[in-house]
């Protein structure tokens, strides 16, 4: 029963912070990742308390089944990734984000050093739920 309350809770957080993702507040704040990370090296950045991993299904929760393969299967088109982990804890940046004060916005989404997912791939994202007619979780960035 432990673990089922753990993993139940681990779903919540996860849902909280792909709904975060998309809110301004956060879009300089949590959702750094380095897009050159291996699976095995995110693997290893989720064991600890300052990385997360969000997976982009998160987004669909409380969608239809219908709109949800919708929205990942399109989305699965762009072959952006499928799940990005994000820096939580701990940002070494000024007033504790990363790129809070970033004066070359153009580098937020270059898949080079630390990027932003929305400056990334938030036009994968909102085109594909666009495309399938489906409201974005969350407030555009």
């Amino acid at each position: 029963m432990f673990k089922r309350t753990l993993t139940n809770i681990g779903a919540g957080v996860a849902l909280a912070a792909a709904v975060a993702l998309g809110t301004g507040a956060a879009a300089y704040a949590h959702e750094c990742f380095n897009p050159n990370r291996s699976d095995a090296g995110n693997a290893g950045a989720s064991n600890s308390q300052a990385w997360f991993t969000v997976h982009v299904e998160e987004l669909t929760a409380g969608l239809s089944e219908e709109d949800a393969a919708c929205v990942l299967n399109a989305y699965a088109a762009t072959g952006a990734p499928t799940s990005f982990t994000i820096h939580v804890k701990g940002a070494n940046g000024q007033d504790g984000v990363v790129a809070g004060n970033n004066p070359h916005e153009d580098k937020a989404g270059d898949g080079q050093g630390i990027d932003e997912i929305f400056a990334a791939h938030g036009a994968d994202i909102a085109g594909s739920f666009a495309s399938c007619g489906v409201e974005l979780p969350f407030p555009p960035a």
